[in-house]
C-alpha cells in the first residue's frame, strides 16, 4: 500500500534497520488485508478507530498467534498512528489495545560440556574455516550476520592481544571486541596474515559470502551425530556470555562486549540454569 511505503521511507531516512523495517511492513500489510476484509474500505490513518484495534488484536488471538508476535503488531501499528500524528496525516492519538503478558523463557546456551563436545566433532572434520567460526562465535558473542559480515579489515592481530571492529552491530551501532589466544589463533588459521587490510569477506559459502542460512546449515551438520540438539548460532552468543559471568565478569562489560542496549537483557545470564542448581546442591552433599 501507498501510506505504507510512505512510512517506510520515513523509517529508511530514520537510519532503522532492515530487518526492522521488513517487521514494520509485514505487520502493517497484514493489518491492512484484515481491516480491508473487515471494513470493505481500504486502510488510511484517519479510518482507524480504537474498535478496530480491539477487534484485529482479538482476531490475532483467535489465530493463536504468540503473545510475542501480537504485541510487535500492536507496536507496529502505534508506531504508524504517531507517524501519523506527527506528519499530520490525522489529528488525534488512536489509543491501543494493552499488550499481552509476555512468559519470559530463559536463554539457551551450552554448558562447558557441550561446548567442549561441539568444538571436538568440528575439529573432527579438520574443516578450519569451520573449526574458525565455531571458535570465533565462542569466543566474541558476535550475532551471527556480524560473523558473516566481517571484513579483514575489521580484524587486528598483534602477538600478545587483538580486535574486531564490528561495524554494522544491532541499531547499526559500533563496537570493538577484544581478541583472545584462542581466537587470534582462529584468525591465523584461515590467513588472515595474507588478507591484511582487504576490504573482502573473511568468510564464504560455496556459492559467494557465507550467510546466517548457511552458518546455521553447518552446525546443524557437525552436531548431527552428537547429543547436541536444535543447536543455533545464537546459542553460542549465549553462551559467550554465560561463561563471563560464570567467570565473575562485571555486568557492564558483558553487556558492553555483547552489544547490549540495556543491562536488564545481560541480567538473563544470571539466571541459573538446572545444571547451576544441580552443582549447587551437590556442594552441600556428605556422601563421596
Amino acid at each position: 500500500m501507498k501510506i505504507i511505503n510512505i512510512f517506510s521511507e520515513y523509517l529508511k531516512v530514520n537510519e532503522k534497520s532492515e530487518n526492522t523495517i521488513k517487521n514494520y511492513q509485514y505487520d502493517l500489510n497484514s493489518f491492512a488485508k484484515w481491516f480491508l476484509k473487515t471494513n470493505n474500505e481500504k486502510l488510511l490513518l484517519d479510518k482507524i478507530t480504537p474498535t478496530d484495534l480491539r477487534l484485529y488484536k482479538k482476531e490475532l488471538i483467535i489465530k493463536n498467534k504468540k503473545p510475542k508476535t501480537i504485541n510487535r503488531h500492536l507496536a507496529s501499528i502505534k508506531a504508524f498512528i504517531n507517524w501519523g500524528i506527527q506528519t499530520k496525516k490525522i489529528k488525534y492519538n488512536i489509543p491501543t489495545p494493552k499488550n499481552i503478558k509476555e512468559v519470559k523463557v530463559g536463554f539457551q546456551w551450552l554448558d562447558k560440556l557441550e561446548q567442549n563436545e561441539l568444538q571436538r566433532r568440528v575439529e573432527q572434520s579438520r574443516n578450519k574455516r569451520n573449526i574458525a567460526i565455531i571458535k570465533i562465535l565462542l569466543n566474541t558473542g558476535l550475532r551471527v550476520n556480524e560473523l558473516c559480515e566481517l571484513t579483514w579489515d575489521s580484524v587486528t592481530i598483534s602477538d600478545r592481544k587483538g580486535k574486531i571492529v564490528v561495524k554494522l552491530g544491532k541499531g547499526n551501532k559500533t563496537r570493538e571486541i577484544p581478541l583472545n589466544k584462542d581466537c587470534r589463533k582462529a584468525f591465523l588459521t584461515i590467513s588472515y596474515a595474507d588478507n591484511v587490510g582487504k576490504e573482502d569477506r573473511i568468510f564464504k559459502g560455496q556459492r559467494g559470502n557465507l550467510t546466517p542460512r548457511g552458518v546455521q546449515l553447518m552446525l546443524k551438520k557437525v552436531v548431527q551425530k552428537s547429543n547436541i540438539k536444535n543447536i543455533t548460532p545464537h546459542q553460542l552468543r549465549h553462551s559467550f556470555c554465560k561463561n563471563l559471568v560464570d567467570m565473575g565478569i562485571g555486568l557492564e562489560k558483558v553487556a558492553f562486549l555483547a552489544g547490549h542496549e540495556s543491562l536488564d537483557i545481560t541480567k538473563i545470564y544470571c539466571t541459573p540454569s538446572f545444571n547451576d542448581l544441580q552443582e549447587a546442591v551437590e556442594l552441600i552433599g556428605e556422601e563421596e
